[in-house]
């Protein structure tokens, strides 16, 4: 960043936060780049990898002495930005101008205000608002009264501003300067296509805020995405807003683009979110993401009791309709289909739980296994929600209406007519701990090219699916997949016979037992117990003879009574695909 910038914008997420995890802060891209294309010089402090110290902060914040600080409050660092605005104000004096923006900004604008002491809010999209703010308070052109969409402070108490009408042409608005981000820190490349929503679904804030739902042109995020596969060779593109699929027409112009310019795999992968309603009606659009290089989604399932989806104002997504989409994006061949789920619903009751429960393990079990991931999260009603104002009205009970206790929805902030606080935490616990057991008895199962599409999204991209990461109880299976794979050695079903005669067969390090001249290889997601043939064979693939020689080294064990030599052969052929097939070996070429 400039040695002295202006403006200091400091990304301080919770240590839940999503953004703890590489995910670039877009909204501060955004606003950052419009701010510096407006003359003002601009620095940004990445404060969102865990462990980082407040000392950290105000020396950083020290040596650049910016005249203006900006953070982006959401619900679950409102306090702590408040917190550090007192700080800052006591360590540096009250000519430093603090500036805060943000999703909670137009929920729950006085209580952003009254945690700390900053001097401006800005409500709502940023990049217009936050320009005019700094020209007024740092340029002294014109005057905070006047900026549409803030909220500033006085001597007599907060003050509102007209509201700004939201940004109409998205293209408008400068694509992220990813040079603001600090080069000693690798990040995702992800991308926003669109703002707004035009649901209404009543756990939400967006639809209920009048956002309307806007997309940028084609053409503006075709150019985005080549600046990110420019930057990021061959990433693996995250698109973030959950509203990519609303506009049916404009998604698959875009998906077409796509296609033309990239090939999947070999340029990008991508990730989005998939509305079920949508893709119901427009099968068609399966193939058009998984051909455009989309091999991860998301599905907004909530529930699968129809009077809980409901009162979320989400039968459009019911059962039936998720499980037909589910089966065909599984069935296209797509790697991953992450389906969200929510505990301590509307008027949730046990038997309510235990239709959920029961249709993601069918999910899991029988419509996607291999394919299907999921995870379940609190319902946690947000300030500006149709939750949040009339729980009553769904038999819920705030217990935190200011969330104080709340991290990420991964703690119970609410009771039911039927269900208290603890049941509803043992419930996600037990669906937790159920989903993952099942995803590992399911591991053993799958065909080897469902689990090469996890592993190559691990090991090529760094995206770790349920699958992936469920692995590690497996250690043979984990240890192969090091090992074989595009940029390590072939598996033998790539592999003529004559190939494999030249290989050095390599046990993969497994605990193991013997018994009676046979020996059983453990630390799979199935044991398994050889032959005593077998078990000499296994013996003899320790990486040091060619499977020629095994072949030679078996026929002389035999003294006289072997099977003919081209028999034996194939046979010791069979028996190292058999054992390269459960994990248990790899092919070396020296």
């Amino acid at each position: 960043m400039p040695a002295s910038p202006e403006i200091l914008f400091v990304n301080m997420p919770p240590f839940e936060s999503y953004f703890a995890d590489a995910a670039p802060h877009l909204g501060m891209l955004y606003v950052m780049t419009s701010l510096r294309r407006r003359g003002h010089s601009v620095g940004y402090l990445d404060c969102s990898r865990r462990g980082t110290r407040r000392s950290q902060i105000l020396d950083a914040i020290r040596g650049a002495a910016p005249r203006m600080v900006c953070f982006s409050v959401d619900t679950d660092n409102l306090y702590n930005v408040g917190h550090m605005s007192k700080v800052l104000k006591k360590e540096f004096g009250e000519d430093l101008l603090i500036l805060l923006g943000g999703p909670a900004s137009q929920g729950q604008p006085e209580d952003i205000m009254n945690a700390g002491v900053a001097d401006v809010l800005v409500i709502g999209e940023g990049e217009f608002s936050a320009c005019e703010v700094a020209d007024a308070l740092l340029k002294g052109e014109g005057r905070l009264e006047d900026v549409a969409g803030i909220c500033y402070r006085t001597p007599e108490g907060l003050k509102f501003t007209a509201p700004r009408d939201p940004i109409e042409n998205l293209d408008s608005v400068p694509i992220p300067d990813r040079d603001f981000l600090p080069k000693d820190h690798v990040y995702e490349a992800s991308i926003i296509t669109g703002r707004g929503c035009p649901f209404r679904c009543t756990f939400c804030f967006e639809g209920r805020m009048g956002n309307k739902y806007r997309h940028r042109s084609p053409e503006n995020i075709l150019r985005e995405i080549e600046s990110l596969v420019e930057r990021y060779k061959r990433p693996f593109i995250v698109i973030n807003d959950d509203t990519f699929t609303s506009d049916i027409q404009h998604t698959k112009t875009v998906l077409r683009m796509i296609r033309e310019r990239f090939t999947p795999w070999k340029d990008l992968v991508m990730f989005c979110e998939v509305r079920v309603d949508m893709v119901s009606r427009h099968p068609e659009l399966v193939e058009d993401l998984v051909s455009a290089g989309v091999n991860r989604i998301q599905l907004g399932v909530e529930s699968a009791d129809l009077g809980v989806l409901k009162d979320y104002k989400r039968l459009n997504v019911k059962p039936d309709l998720v499980e037909k989409v589910v089966r065909w994006f599984h069935e296209a061949g797509i790697a991953s289909i992450y389906c969200g789920f929510i505990a301590g619903g509307p008027k949730e009751t046990r038997e309510t739980l235990a239709t959920t429960m029961r249709f993601a393990e069918r999910l899991l079990h029988e419509v996607a296994p291999g394919t299907f991931e999921c995870n379940c999260s609190f319902l946690t009603p947000l300030a500006g929600t149709e939750l949040f104002a009339r729980p009553q009205d769904y038999g819920l009970t705030l217990l935190d209406p200011g969330l104080k206790t709340s991290s990420n929805f991964n703690f119970p902030v609410v009771a039911t007519e039927h269900l208290s606080v603890e049941e509803i935490n043992n419930f996600r616990g037990h669906f937790v701990d159920t989903i993952r057991d099942g995803v590992q008895r399911i591991i053993g199962t799958l065909p080897r090219e469902k689990m090469e599409l996890h592993i190559r999204l691990k090991r090529e991209f760094n995206v770790s699916t349920m699958y992936s990461e469920q692995m590690v109880v497996f250690p043979r299976m984990q240890y192969y997949w090091d090992m074989v794979g595009e940029h390590a050695y072939e598996a033998a079903s790539e592999l003529p016979d004559s190939e494999i005669l030249e290989r050095f067969p390599t046990r993969v390090p497994a605990f193991t037992r013997m018994d009676s001249g046979r020996v059983t290889i453990r630390q799979g997601a199935s044991d398994l117990t050889l032959s005593p043939i077998g078990t000499q064979v296994y013996g003899l693939c320790s990486g040091k003879l060619k499977g020629r020689e095994i072949v030679d080294e078996m026929h002389t064990r035999f003294n006289g009574s072997a099977p003919p030599y081209a028999e034996l052969q194939s046979d010791v052929i069979s028996f190292v695909r058999s054992l390269d097939r459960n994990y248990a070996l790899f092919l070396k070429d020296y």
